[in-house]
């Protein structure tokens, strides 16, 4: 065939366009993991993605679920409220957001240095040691859900530690506050205490990994080793073999062979 024929241009062309369209697949690909550096514990792929957002937080596997129409385009493990400070459960709304929220109720109180004196203290029932005052705990990146409970930027110690809210790890309440509109549904559901004990995530930890805490490593190892020294160890030394063909008991078996047809099988210590 004639190279220069207007069929062989047309196959080169459509050749040409074939390895293209495979370099754009390919790009494609590699561009779609290079937007998902962190890990199975937390992830977000909803850049882009139009729908309307809805939030699900499970408090017992400690995990908020983020969806944009019916697509599920982001996870994320959270700390929701320890067994005194339970986080309420039911369907609510984002009724506001303050990316430099503090806490009117829980905080510390600072000399005039702002030294801590007091930590981890509730206006409520706290009162203030003399030439002190009142510094809010920070939550940054605040949604409000419900009352005084909401969605922020805080420590996860690896199971339920807060007074309610839902603390999220620095970068997932970023891209949450970014994503969040008020008015999205929020649904919560689950129990706090069915929870498992995770790794902990420190404020401000860009890259987060699923390894298991040195506890849990330690608890499990030492179970594997209780498992082990409590099975019994059974050495059967020798067998006699019984054939029914026989008037009585046959010799030692040997367990490099088969038993005859028919044969029973004593085992001896």
């Amino acid at each position: 065939m004639n190279p220069k024929s207007p069929l062989v241009r047309l196959g080169k062309s459509l050749l040409v366009l074939g390895w293209s369209l495979t370099g754009i697949s390919c790009s494609s690909s590699k561009q779609e993991v290079a937007d998902h550096p962190l890990s199975s514990r937390a992830w977000w792929k909803g850049d882009g993605v139009v729908g309307k957002p809805k939030i699900v937080i499970n408090l017992s596997t400690q995990r908020v679920q983020y969806y944009k129409g019916k697509e599920l385009v982001g996870v994320s493990p959270i700390s929701s409220g320890r067994e005194s400070h339970g986080t309420v459960t039911g369907s609510y709304h984002i009724l506001d957001k303050d990316i430099d929220h503090r806490s009117s109720l829980f905080g510390a109180y600072v000399d005039k240095e702002g030294n801590v004196v007091q930590g981890d203290v509730d206006t409520r029932t706290d009162r203030a040691p003399p030439g002190t005052t009142y510094q809010g705990a920070n939550m940054r990146y605040f949604m409000r859900i419900v009352g005084g409970i909401g969605m922020h930027e805080g420590y996860l110690p690896g199971y339920p530690a807060s007074h309610g809210c839902i603390r999220l790890p620095t970068k997932m309440a970023v891209i949450f506050f970014k994503e969040t509109p008020e008015g999205t549904p929020v649904e919560i559901t689950g129990q706090s205490a069915l929870a498992a004990t995770e790794s902990e995530i420190p404020i401000g930890t860009d890259k987060i990994t699923d390894v298991a805490t040195k506890e849990a490593k330690k608890a499990k190892a030492a179970e594997a080793e209780s498992k082990t020294a409590a099975k019994p160890k059974t050495t059967v030394r020798r067998a006699i073999v019984e054939n029914s063909k026989s008037s009585g008991f046959g010799s030692w078996f040997n367990w490099s062979r088969r038993p005859p047809r028919g044969s029973t099988i004593y085992l001896q210590q």
